[in-house]
């Protein structure tokens, strides 16, 4: 569908105090636009880019490099402001009229599905800078114990890990399922293809090329070598402790 069509039909529906869709200046930061605006009807959060950690550069020794990670955070900082813009439109439909939903396109459908790839954006590229920057090697206390019941063996995890990114198209998560108390390496396409309700991730791994492309070229699994050799476990043990306490409660 053109573009500009669509864009015509959806501010046709932002008519709540004739409010019109907002959209960001060039240049224009998240923190700017928290600032700026007011809290929404619909209680969806207006959202701050969190700072890049400087952990990041102890990568570079297995190959990752900062220069990277910049890139990298570019694109999240892109997801932040989308999530944001996308908030406000959805705001400033205030009651939507189910009788103009249409599963086809509308402007309802447009912008939840949108909504759903920038804030995946968002979350999964904070989990994955959170959990990098560290030394790599092998998980300790209860989160070894716990890879070990799920998966026999932490050289099975890693050799799962390996196979389910070098098979996903954008993302490979390792998370904690409530229902079940298990570990699972999930598979993910795109920004917002979750892991199934009730699972936490607590390690992500970004398989899309423009996180390792600039690096090692076309040769994912050396990537994820590095990635797996990079590893901040404290960081991992800390959101599997999270996660287990959510489990008990």
């Amino acid at each position: 569908m053109d573009s500009e069509v669509t864009r015509r039909q959806l501010l046709t529906q932002l008519t709540a105090a004739g409010a019109a869709l907002a959209v960001l200046p060039a240049g224009a930061s998240a923190a700017r636009l928290v600032a700026d605006t007011p809290a929404t009807p619909s209680m969806i959060p207006m959202l701050t880019a969190k700072p890049l950690p400087e952990k990041l550069h102890w990568t570079e020794a297995n190959g990752i490099t900062f220069k990277t990670h910049q890139a990298h955070y570019g694109l999240y900082k892109g997801y932040v402001t989308k999530a944001n813009e996308i908030a406000q439109a959805l705001a400033a439909i205030g009651k939507p009229d189910p009788a103009a939903a249409n599963q086809t396109y509308s402007p309802i459908r447009e912008l939840k599905v949108e909504y759903s790839f920038a804030i995946g954006g968002v979350k999964n590229h904070e989990l994955y800078f959170d959990i990098l920057g560290g030394q790599g090697g092998v998980p300790t206390g209860d989160l070894a114990a716990a890879i070990n019941a799920s998966f026999g063996s932490f050289e099975n995890y890693t050799a799962d890990l390996t196979a389910t990114g070098i098979a996903s198209r954008g993302w490979a998560w390792t998370a904690l399922d409530l229902d079940y108390g298990t570990l699972f390496n999930y598979a993910g396409d795109a920004q917002n293809t979750f892991p199934v309700w009730s699972a936490i991730p607590i390690a992500g791994l970004d398989v899309y090329e423009h996180a390792y492309y600039g690096d090692f070229s076309t040769a994912r699994a050396k990537y994820i070598a590095a990635f797996l050799a990079s590893l901040d476990w404290k960081a991992i043990e800390a959101r599997y402790d999270a996660a287990v306490r959510k489990l008990k409660a």
